[in-house]
């Protein structure tokens, strides 16, 4: 009696030890996942109050522009501004809804209040004005309220990185309880049964290995997410806004009215200026690929492949280009991005191609373990072995621009993109033979059929 006693005492304990080791896992889990969330929030509030900034600095430059030259043309930044800013700053807003961002809530708001003020102040009198009797205290009372407005979006930012932070090394202790108390509690299961044991042991290394992807591709975004806050900056976006600005103001004015070397450098001015725009887009395009992808759902390729189609239906009728497909299967994606890939593979088809009507392949195979393999084959100009891989870098360009337009970042994207759908891209080409870019995606029938 004494000894099933003391079993059942010991099969009570080793069952109250699994449930709080379980309890412990899902709570911990639950507050990491969420707190993940909050931070992955508060990184795309991040990217949205540049954009806000941005804003701001367009409706300046429009204004400017359109005083110097009294021509309505120039308020295009400003009326585009108008209409973005109160979307952007809702969606700030949505971003920053949880409790942890009050005080950056607060801060944002004092940042509206300003941009209103700035706009009533300064804005509607200078409009107003239409250049005429536009005073040095007005000028100078608008400088100091943009100048503000840029220190509060400066504090804004700040907290918004004191508080991730915060949330990262909350997030990290969380880690580190959860694995010292499960540590301890598979010690305490270790006497009472082995195989528990072992089963606790695996949960345990699984749930590391998660927390660490989970921690990298964090890191991975927020690396990404201040590449393009440092490109895209006021102290680029501002100045080449003003410079292109005035220098198509100049080139209006005074082209065929100076001498031709005056008229050229007109040109390289206004010509390099809306190449670094080009950039700076290309730049933000390849950034959004992690932060702003939808959820992976099944996605046919062929309905892709036939909005490609229709997308690009000029530039294949001009050529002549006759593409040819697989049966293309359903696959599990992100349907914007994938038809991102496709026109990024089969516009390099077509600008690459040598001769007079470009021939693309679409090719197809399935494998056993539910990857799909996806090839897009071209007739064009080949490309050398020893620039296989180096071609999938960002601005990697193996040609002038006098050759071939475009700034090299359309197989970057491609290569971002796959990779966040968990597959590989490569390619096979020699020169002179065409070129084939091959892709893999999971697919969506072989995981419908596992469910």
């Amino acid at each position: 009696m004494s000894r099933t006693r003391a079993g059942s005492r010991g099969a009570v304990f080793m069952l109250a030890l699994m449930a709080l080791t379980i309890a412990i896992g899902v709570a911990a889990y639950a507050a990491i996942d969420s707190n993940r969330a909050m931070v992955l929030a508060g990184s795309a509030a991040r990217e949205e109050l540049a954009v806000l900034l941005n804003n701001v600095l367009d409706e300046e430059t429009g204004v400017r522009g359109y005083l110097a030259t009294r021509n309505r043309l120039f308020l295009a930044p400003y009326d585009a501004a108008q209409r973005d800013y109160p979307q952007r700053y809702a969606r700030l807003l949505r971003d920053l809804r949880a409790p942890m961002y009050a005080q950056t809530r607060a801060e944002l708001a004092g940042f509206d209040a300003l941009h209103a003020r700035w706009e009533r102040d300064t804005l509607a009198p200078l409009l107003a004005s239409r250049g005429r009797g536009v005073t040095l205290a007005l000028e100078l009372r608008g400088k100091a309220q943009v100048d503000a407005m840029r220190a509060r979006a400066a504090a804004v930012g700040r907290t918004l990185d004191r508080v991730n932070r915060r949330e990262r090394r909350f997030t990290t202790a969380v880690i580190g309880g959860t694995i010292g108390g499960i540590v301890l509690l598979t010690a305490l299961f270790g006497s009472l049964a082995l195989r528990a044991e072992s089963r606790r042991a695996e949960q345990e290394r699984a749930l590391r290995t998660e927390i660490a992807e989970r921690n990298d591709a964090l890191e991975q975004s927020n690396r990404a997410l201040e590449e393009f806050a440092y490109v895209a900056s006021h102290d680029l976006q501002e100045p080449l806004r003003t410079v292109a600005s005035f220098a198509g103001l100049l080139q209006q004015r005074y082209l065929g009215r100076l001498d031709a070397e005056a008229d050229e450098f007109l040109h390289y001015i206004v010509d390099g200026a809306t190449r670094m725009r080009a950039l700076i887009a290309d730049v933000l395009e390849y950034s959004r690929v992690t932060t702003q992808g939808a959820p992976l759902e099944p996605v046919p390729l062929q309905r892709v492949l036939d909005r490609t189609r229709a997308a690009l239906r000029v530039s294949l009728d001009e050529r002549g280009a006759v593409i040819s497909s697989d049966s293309l299967p359903t696959v599990l994606g992100d349907e914007r991005q994938l038809e991102q890939v496709f026109q990024n593979l089969i516009g390099n088809a077509l600008k690459y191609h040598r001769g007079e009507h470009p021939r693309i392949e679409i090719l197809a195979s399935s494998g056993s373990d539910g990857i799909v393999t996806i090839g897009v084959r071209d007739d064009g100009i080949g490309i050398a072995p020893e620039h296989h891989d180096a071609v999938f870098g960002i601005f990697s360009r193996l040609h002038s621009r006098g050759e071939y337009a475009g700034n090299g970042i359309g197989l970057a994207i491609c290569k971002r993109v796959i990779e966040r759908h968990g597959g590989r891209i490569r390619l096979e080409s020699e020169p002179g033979r065409g070129t084939t870019v091959y892709f893999t995606l999971s697919s969506a029938e072989e995981r419908s059929g596992a469910a």
